[in-house]
Formats: structure tokens, C-alpha cells, sequence
């Protein structure tokens, strides 16, 4: 059965972070997630928190999928210019900008990359990394997922990247006035419908927020 793109567009919103709630989620992991560990656990959440929380952060702040995030090589990295470059669908080279806190995070674990993972500093070098056995390696993309699964369960309700993905095209539909060729480009996307598909889910978001608001006055005359 087909469906509508509001009725997309509802089931989306429903899987993401909406309105502040991104924000929110990586203030609870940098500075309250500890709270909920035991001692085990807090000492491998201590060891991986500058990666694992970078890679939050940018999948946050700059829609990317997850093999682009995984692909990610040191060179593909413009902190000047607030971009990296990733391989799209089909090989195609493309540049993807970054909100500046993203790139921030990506920093602090640049930081301390080396020092963690006895990782090299060539331009080819992987970022995103983890030590096996001794010897730096790349994340894997199902790596990734486990990383992204484990804190957005503990924050509200489980997540992919994927959509977390969604979260930053919402966030981008909203905030641009619906720019789609804007969207396309950041999203790499090909077509204009799915892109058009976070318009509507910005719609809903609205919505959303306008019946949060319109409460106000609810509990007021009551």
C-alpha cells in the first residue's frame, strides 16, 4: 500500500529527535550518560568517549551516512573551510559541510587520537578508529551502528544513524525554508521527492510544537 508524504512524514517524526531534543541527547551523554554505569562499564565509556561522542555529534551535524562516516580518511577533513569530503553512492566524490560544534568534537577526539588508538597521523589514515589487539583498525559500519544503538537507547529510544541522519535533515529543512536543492546537496540526494519528504516532516514538527505551545494556555485556565 502506498503512502502519502505526511503519512511518511508522521512516521518519521516519531523515530527521530525533534525539536531540541538532539541537543539535548548529547548533553546527556557527555555529561550525564556516566551516572547510569557501573564500574565496568564506565571505564570503557571513559577510554571511547572523545570518539564515540564525535561520531554522534557529526552524524548529528551533518547528516552523513553511515559508510561515509566510516570512510572518513584524516585528508577528508577541512576544519578551515567547516567541511569534509565524502564518497556518495555509485563512488562519487562530494563535500558535505559541518556545523562548527561537530567539527569541535571531531577536534577533542583528534586530540586524542594518537594517545588512544596508537593511531598514525597520514592524510590516508582512517578517522574514525579502535585498537584490536594492539593495532589501530577502522570502525566497521556495524561498529558504528552497536555505538549509535547503545546511547540513543539509553537516552530515549533506540536509533540507527540512519535516523539520526533524518534528525539533521528535519533540522536542515526547518531552519533553511525548505531549500531543497540545499537538502539534495547536503543529503546527496538525486531525486527532489525525497528530499521534499523532510519539508513535510519539518510540517510535522510544527504541529508538534505549536500543540506543546498552545498547553501554555491550557494550564493557565485550568
Amino acid at each position: 500500500m502506498s503512502e502519502t508524504f505526511n503519512e511518511r512524514a508522521k512516521k518519521i517524526t516519531e523515530k527521530i529527535f525533534i525539536n531540541d531534543n538532539d541537543v539535548e541527547f548529547l548533553d546527556y551523554i557527555e555529561n550525564h550518560y556516566e551516572e547510569t554505569l557501573t564500574t565496568t562499564e564506565l571505564r570503557y565509556y571513559k577510554r571511547d568517549k572523545e570518539r564515540n561522542y564525535a561520531i554522534l555529534s557529526l552524524f548529528l551535524g551533518s547528516g552523513i551516512r553511515v559508510n561515509e562516516l566510516t570512510s572518513l580518511r584524516l585528508k577528508d577533513i577541512d576544519i578551515t573551510a567547516g567541511e569534509i569530503s565524502v564518497i556518495r553512492k555509485g563512488g562519487k566524490k562530494d563535500t558535505v559541510s559541518v556545523t562548527p560544534s561537530s567539527l569541535k568534537d571531531v577536534i577533542k577526539y583528534l586530540d586524542v587520537r594518537a594517545t588512544k588508538y596508537k593511531a598514525g597521523s597520514g592524510e590516508n589514515e582512517y578517522l574514525f578508529i579502535k585498537l584490536y589487539k594492539g593495532n589501530p583498525e577502522p570502525l566497521t559500519n556495524r561498529a558504528v551502528e552497536d555505538i549509535v544503538y547503545k546511547y540513543t537507547k539509553s537516552f530515549d529510544k533506540r536509533m540507527s544513524p540512519h535516523k539520526l541522519r533524518h534528525t539533521y535533515a528535519t533540522n536542515l529543512a526547518e531552519h533553511t525554508g525548505g531549500d531543497i536543492p540545499l537538502i539534495m546537496n547536503q543529503l546527496g540526494h538525486t531525486q527532489s521527492d525525497i528530499s521534499l519528504l523532510y519539508i513535510n516532516t519539518s510540517r510535522e514538527k510544527a504541529k508538534m510544537a505549536a500543540e506543546l505551545l498552545d498547553k501554555r494556555r491550557q494550564n493557565k485556565d485550568d
